[in-house]
């Protein structure tokens, strides 16, 4: 179900969102104008692994699953909660996913079209390096994870310290 909400409440939430955050009131109003506003029921797709992406999503609330696999015999590599975007692969060339990713509980998300959030940050080069730095930070984060997790199941415990670069093991 889609609905139309105020552009200055979407600003105000995407103040506090992993990708948005520390932009301009003028760049959050900008994005928030892509916005809409959907709810997804429980066990909805919101995107298929090996599909074309084609919408930016940003967790109000409810739960996200994120699996990698066939859906007989996926593997969950994490849950998506408020305050999240997803995927970023919408934002690589090509936009292909890397995961499937499912609704667990009722969500409440704003989605935004690839198509017309790639247009913003051609036409505003501030707002498109902003979001490109942020979904670095964030696949950076993804990855120490996941190496991390990786080493702990093969039985050799890392330590990965925050204040390294580029998350060396």
């Amino acid at each position: 179900m889609v609905y139309r909400t105020n552009v200055s409440f979407i600003s105000n939430f995407l103040r506090e969102v992993d990708m948005f955050s520390g932009l301009s009131e003028r760049n959050l109003d900008r994005i928030a104008s892509l916005c809409e506003e959907y709810t997804f029921a429980p066990g909805e797709h919101l995107g298929m692994q090996d599909e074309r992406g084609t919408r930016l999503y940003i967790m109000r609330d409810g739960e996200i699953e994120v699996t990698v696999g066939s859906q007989d015999t996926g593997v969950v590599v994490r849950t998506v909660r408020g305050r999240e975007t997803f995927p970023i692969a919408v934002l690589m060339e090509p936009p292909i996913l890397v995961t499937t990713t499912q609704a667990v509980t009722e969500v409440n998300a704003f989605v935004i079209p690839r198509v017309r959030l790639m247009e913003l940050c051609e036409l505003e080069p501030e707002i498109g390096m902003h979001i490109y730095r942020s979904s670095c930070g964030i696949i950076m984060n993804r990855y120490r994870y996941t190496l991390a997790m990786l080493s702990d199941s093969a039985g050799h415990p890392t330590r990965l310290n925050p204040v390294w670069r580029g998350a060396e093991v």
